[in-house]
């Protein structure tokens, strides 16, 4: 039985692609310009993640496997936004910001993002990067907004519709209904910690004041019901707050 959900979850992702895909090509006259990812997860505690994308499979993997959704300034800026943006907002942050810089040799530091925020309390984004550095890239995404956003919309019906038809509910670990939901500052501050920054370092990687970050881990203490930020770590790895 899991073999055949594993076989249809793979099925409906590779058909998703290709559809997206197969769309956006009609948008932009170069197929080399661009590439995307469609991304899905809960505000409430960022399980499960949903990706349909054709970045390339390093990124995708890295990005899975460290939980960059609690770090990704894209993704931390989809948070607050109902309509779509460019990122980054200014070029000079590419070369600041770590998590830019990351990307940047998979040639994924600029691009155009979508959001949805749905009645489940989900987060769904639809990114077009900009993988040549082209300007008109830019002169397509905006005759073609509402139809990108659409696309958004439909492909994210069609992954719920998908979920719920083939795939087991999500049961919350039992003590995250005991705590208060981190802000994504919060996250972004707790996971850099957890890999074993000083709280000077984390303030340098995310651009703050060291005083900000000891702010933010008070919170974090308060709101995991902890003593300490040893034991907040511990606390947020068993509530999966990491991935």
């Amino acid at each position: 039985m899991e073999k055949f959900l594993e076989n249809n979850q793979v099925f409906f992702i590779q058909t998703m692609k290709r559809e997206i895909k197969l769309y956006l090509q009609k948008i932009f006259s170069n197929t080399n310009m661009f590439c995307f990812a469609y991304f899905m997860m809960n505000k409430t505690d960022n399980f499960p993640v949903s990706i349909i994308s054709d970045y390339p499979t390093g990124w995708l993997n890295q990005y899975r496997s460290y939980g960059y959704q609690k770090i990704d300034p894209v993704m931390l800026n989809a948070y607050r936004k109902f309509t779509p943006f460019l990122w980054p907002e200014n070029p000079s942050i590419i070369q600041q910001h770590s998590f830019f810089r990351l990307s940047k040799y998979y040639r994924l530091d600029s691009g155009y993002t979508f959001t949805l925020h749905d009645c489940d309390n989900n987060l769904a984004t639809l990114s077009i990067s900009n993988r040549q550095g082209s300007a008109e890239f830019y002169h397509f995404i905006e005759l073609n907004k509402e139809k990108i956003q659409m696309l958004l919309i439909t492909t994210h019906e069609k992954v719920l519709n998908f979920q719920h038809n083939y795939l087991p509910p999500v049961v919350p670990f039992a003590g995250m209904l005991q705590i208060q939901a981190l802000s994504p500052r919060e996250k972004e501050v707790l996971f850099w910690a957890s890999v074993g920054k000083t709280y000077g370092e984390v303030a340098t990687i995310l651009a703050i004041r060291e005083g900000t970050v000891k702010f933010h881990i008070r919170n974090i203490i308060d709101k995991l019901g902890v003593t300490n930020a040893k034991h907040a770590i511990s606390r947020a790895t068993e509530l999966k707050l990491f991935g």
